[in-house]
C-alpha cells in the first residue's frame, strides 16, 4: 500500500527513472573530461595573484597620437580656388569689385565610388585615402599652368566614411562621425548618450578589423592607458554584465540566504574576498583543507605552471585549482590568488559529515519505524475496544 502511494507524494518533476524510460533516443557516456589539478603553493601563486585583465592598450597596440584625418567615399568636400589677379581663369576681369578675393567656390564635391572628384578644368582628382592638404596640393598642381598662381583650400563638409557605431546599452545608439582632431573611446559613448548601467556592471566591446577586445568599462574609466583613440569604421558595444562566480559547498551561504552567484562588485577579486563573500566555510561541514576554484584556462599559463598541456586537444584547458586553508599560510595564498568572472568555487565537505549523515538517516529510519509500530498498536487497541 506504501509503495504506490509514494506516486501522490510532493516533487519538484519527473524521476529520472521516468526520464531514461521514456526517452525516444539519447546518448549516454561514462568518459571523463580531462582537466588539469594545480596545487595553489608559494610556486605557483606568482603566475596567479596576476589579474587576467585583457586590455585595449595591448591588444590595439596603436602608438600614434590620433588616426590621421583622410577623404572618403561618400563624404563631400568644399572646394575654393583662388587666384592672384582677376581675369584668371577662374574670376573675370570686371570681378574686382563682386570677388574681392578673386576666389571660386565649386559647388559641393561627393568622394564617388572611385575614390575621385570633380574639378572644372583639372578633371578628375584622386581623394579617397587622402588628406585634405594632400587634396589642395593635387587640385593646385593640375591648376598651376592654366589659373594665376592658383591656391586652394578643401574643407569637409558632410562625413560618411570616418564613423563609428556605438550600440548596446548606451542612451542614443548610433553611428557618429569622428571629429577631425580625433576622439578617444570614452568621448565617444559620452556622445552616444553615455552607458546605462554603472560601470562597474558594464563592459565595452570594441571591434577593430575583424578583432573583438571587451574590457570592463569601471578599468576604461580609472585607467587613462585604456581610453585609446577610435579609428574609422570601429565598432563599440556596451553590455551590461556584472563579473560574477558561483560559490558551491560547505559555505555559510546557505545559511545566510545568498545566491550560489555572487556579483564581484569590485574589479578585482581575490580568493579570500570571494569566501567572505559567500558567508565564510561552515564551521559544522566544511573541510578547509580542500578549497577548490573550477575554470577554462589558458594554455600558455599553464605551461608557465609548468603542466605538460600535450594530452589536451584545444587552448582553453578544464583546470581545477586546489587550496589548503589548514595550511597556516592558506589565506595568504587565497589573498593573492585572483578570481576571475564565471569561477566556480566549491567547498569540500568534511569526510566526518558522511558518517552523520548516515547516522542520522539511519536514526530517522529507526524513528519513523518505531512511530509507524506505535501507531499500528494503536490502530489495533482501537479497533478491540470498538468492537
Amino acid at each position: 500500500m506504501i509503495l504506490p502511494g509514494c506516486a501522490v507524494l510532493p516533487g519538484t518533476g519527473p524521476k529520472s527513472d521516468a526520464i531514461e524510460a521514456t526517452a525516444t533516443a539519447g546518448l549516454r557516456s561514462t568518459a571523463a573530461l580531462p582537466y588539469a589539478l594545480v596545487d595553489v603553493s608559494a610556486d605557483t601563486i606568482g603566475f596567479l595573484s596576476q589579474p587576467n585583465l585583457i586590455s585595449f592598450q595591448g591588444a590595439f597596440p596603436d602608438k600614434r597620437p590620433k588616426p590621421v584625418q583622410v577623404a572618403g567615399v561618400g563624404d563631400v568636400l568644399n572646394v575654393s580656388i583662388f587666384e592672384a589677379a582677376p581675369g584668371g581663369l577662374f574670376t573675370p576681369a570686371t570681378a574686382a569689385g563682386a570677388r574681392p578675393g578673386n576666389f571660386v567656390d565649386l559647388p559641393p564635391q561627393a568622394v564617388d565610388q572611385k575614390g575621385n572628384i570633380y574639378v572644372p578644368y583639372a578633371g578628375e582628382i584622386p581623394a579617397a585615402a587622402r588628406t585634405l592638404p594632400e587634396i589642395q596640393q593635387a587640385i593646385v598642381a593640375r591648376l598651376r599652368n592654366r589659373a594665376i598662381e592658383p591656391q586652394v583650400v578643401v574643407s569637409l563638409n558632410q562625413q560618411h566614411s570616418s564613423v563609428v557605431s556605438v550600440l548596446g546599452d548606451v542612451n542614443t545608439p548610433g553611428v557618429l562621425a569622428l571629429n577631425s582632431v580625433g576622439e578617444r573611446l570614452l568621448a565617444l559613448i559620452a556622445r552616444a548618450g553615455g552607458p546605462k548601467y554603472e560601470a562597474i556592471e558594464s563592459y565595452v566591446t570594441l571591434q577593430r578589423d575583424g578583432k573583438r577586445v571587451k574590457v570592463l568599462l569601471s578599468r576604461v574609466v580609472h585607467d587613462p592607458n585604456e581610453n585609446i583613440f577610435i579609428r574609422p569604421n570601429d565598432v563599440i558595444f556596451v553590455t551590461r554584465e556584472s563579473p560574477t562566480f558561483t560559490a558551491l559547498g560547505a559555505l555559510n551561504q546557505n545559511v545566510f540566504g545568498f545566491n550560489s552567484e555572487i556579483t564581484f562588485d569590485t574589479e578585482t577579486l581575490t580568493l579570500a574576498q570571494a569566501i567572505g563573500k559567500a558567508g565564510g566555510l561552515s564551521d559544522t561541514q566544511s573541510d578547509p583543507a580542500e578549497v577548490f576554484i573550477y575554470r577554462y584556462e589558458e594554455r600558455a599559463l599553464l605551461q608557465k605552471l609548468g603542466i605538460d598541456t600535450a594530452r589536451f586537444s584545444y587552448d582553453r584547458i578544464p583546470t581545477i585549482y586546489h587550496v589548503n586553508l589548514r595550511d597556516p599560510s592558506g589565506l595568504l595564498l587565497a589573498s593573492g590568488f585572483q578570481m576571475r568572472t564565471k569561477d566556480v568555487m566549491y567547498v569540500a565537505n568534511a569526510k566526518v559529515v558522511d558518517y552523520y549523515k548516515l547516522l542520522t538517516l539511519i536514526n530517522n529510519t529507526a524513528n519513523a519505524t518505531g512511530n509507524t509500530a506505535a501507531a499500528v498498536t494503536n490502530v489495533n487497541t482501537a479497533v478491540k475496544t470498538r468492537w
